[in-house]
C-alpha cells in the first residue's frame, strides 16, 4: 500500500507536532506493516523568495519521500497582493491552487498512489490540492485535524465551521482528530459516521531515560516549543524570572525556533536571566534536552512533546486551554495554569521544585500516560482506516 501525506509547512528540524506525527507514522507503518509514503508540501513556504529557489525540490527522509511544491509566478503575485492590500485574493489563491495542483500531478509515482492523507486544517490550498488529487486518480481521501482549538474567540482556532472548510470535510472519506471538543463538532456537522476519535501517539521506549541521566536537584526546566504567536513562548520566560527570584539557582532551556526568537532573546535579557537561561535553537531529536532536565513546560498545543516529556520521566506544567486541557489531568499526571497567567505558571513551578511527592507523583502518573499514547498500539488503528478505504 502507498499513502500520500499532504501538509504544507513540512519543517522537520523545527520539531513541530504535524511533522513529527507523519515521520513518526510514516516509519512504523513502514517497517512494521510494509506500508510506503510519499508526502507533498510546500517549498514556497520557504521565505524569502530568493531562499526558496534554493530548496531542493525532493528530499528523503527516513522512509518518507518529500516532494516540494513551487514557487510559481503566482506564489509571488499573491504574496505581493497580500502584502499589499493586507488581505487574500480568491483568484489569485485559485490560480496559485491549480497551479501546485498540476506540479503535484507529475510526481513520480503519484498515480500509484492508494490513499490521500490530508493533515492539519488552517487554510484551504493543500487540502484543496489533496481532494483534485484524490479525484483525479479516483482513489479515497483521510483528513487529520492537528489544531488543538476550534473556538470562534480564538484568532488561532482552525475554521473547521467555516464553509469552505465544511465543503472539503464532507468530501473526505474518512476524518480523524485527537480532540474531544473537534469531534463533537464534526458530530454537530452530521460528519460523526466518517469521523474517527484518535489520540496522538509516541514510541515512549525511545524516550525512557537512561540511569546516567537524572542526578539534580529538580531546579532544570525545559521548554521545547516554536517561538511564535500561538504558542506564547513569553509566558514561560516571564514565570521564570519570578522563579529565579525564589529559586536562584533554577535554570531553563529554551528549545525551537521561530519568528519571536530575537524577540525572547530580548526579553531574557531585559528581564537580566542570561545567566540561566539557555537558547538552544531548532533541534529534531530532543531527547537529550529532556533526560538533562527536571521539569518540562508545554505551550499551547504541545500535545506530542507533552507526551515526550512524560515518557522521559518528567513532570509537566501546561497551559489550561484546549487540547491540552483535555490531554493533562490537573493534579495527577501535571499541573495546569490558565494561558498568560505568569503569576500562577510561576507558583505552580516553584511547587513542584519544592515538593519532591508532588513531583514523584507527576512523575509516575506521568509515565503511565504516555505509555497509553504508545506507537504500537496507536499507529495500526490508522493504518486500518486506510484499509477500510480501498
Amino acid at each position: 500500500m502507498k499513502v500520500c501525506h499532504i501538509w504544507q509547512n513540512f519543517f522537520p528540524l523545527e520539531s513541530g507536532g504535524a511533522e513529527r506525527y507523519i515521520l513518526n507514522l510514516s516509519d512504523f507503518l513502514h517497517k512494521y506493516h510494509n506500508t510506503n509514503f510519499l508526502l507533498i508540501t510546500d517549498k514556497a513556504a520557504y521565505v524569502p523568495l530568493s531562499r526558496s529557489l534554493r530548496v531542493s525540490s525532493y528530499q528523503r527522509i527516513n522512509s518518507l519521500d518529500v516532494y516540494r511544491l513551487g514557487p510559481n509566478f503566482f506564489s509571488a503575485l499573491r504574496g505581493g497582493f497580500s502584502r499589499l492590500l493586507n488581505r487574500p485574493s480568491e483568484s489569485l489563491d485559485k490560480l496559485l491552487m491549480m497551479g501546485l495542483y498540476r506540479e503535484a500531478t507529475n510526481i513520480h509515482d503519484i498515480s500509484k498512489v492508494d490513499v490521500f492523507h490530508i493533515h492539519g486544517f488552517w487554510q484551504p490550498l493543500y487540502p484543496s490540492i489533496g481532494l483534485l488529487l484524490s479525484q483525479r486518480f479516483h482513489r479515497p481521501t483521510v483528513i487529520t485535524l492537528h489544531g488543538d482549538s476550534i473556538s470562534s474567540d480564538d484568532p488561532f482556532a482552525m475554521p473547521i465551521t467555516s464553509p469552505k472548510t465544511v465543503n472539503i470535510l464532507r468530501r473526505a472519506d474518512a476524518i480523524t482528530t485527537f480532540s474531544k471538543e473537534t469531534f463533537n463538532v464534526l458530530k454537530q456537522l452530521k460528519l460523526g459516521k466518517r469521523s474517527h476519535l484518535i489520540p496522538n501517539f509516541i514510541d515512549s521506549k525511545v524516550f525512557k531515560c537512561p540511569t546516567s541521566y537524572r542526578s539534580s536537584p529538580g531546579t532544570r526546566i525545559v521548554m521545547i516549543s516554536r517561538l511564535s504567536k500561538p504558542k506564547d513562548p513569553m509566558t514561560p520566560i516571564k514565570a521564570f524570572a519570578k522563579v529565579l527570584k525564589e529559586v536562584p539557582e533554577a535554570t531553563f532551556e529554551i528549545v525551537g525556533y521561530g519568528p519571536l526568537y530575537e524577540y525572547a532573546n530580548r526579553l531574557v535579557q531585559r528581564l537580566k536571566l542570561q545567566r540561566a537561561v539557555t537558547f538552544i535553537g531548532a533541534k529534531s531529536d530532543v531527547r537529550k534536552f529532556l533526560w538533562n532536565s527536571d521539569i518540562f513546560i508545554a505551550t499551547r498545543g504541545s500535545y506530542i512533546t507533552t507526551l515526550e516529556a512524560w515518557a522521559a520521566g518528567l513532570p509537566v506544567v501546561a497551559p489550561k486551554h484546549g487540547i491540552m486541557e483535555e490531554l493533562v489531568s490537573g493534579g495527577k499526571d501535571g499541573l495546569l495554569a490558565p494561558p498568560g497567567d505568569v503569576d500562577l505558571l510561576a507558583s505552580e513551578l516553584i511547587s513542584i521544585i519544592r515538593d519532591k511527592r508532588l513531583r514523584a507523583t507527576l512523575v509516575a502518573n506521568g509515565i503511565t500516560a504516555a505509555e497509553k499514547h504508545d506507537i504500537q498500539t496507536i499507529a495500526p488503528r490508522i493504518e486500518s482506516i486506510y484499509k477500510s478505504l480501498l
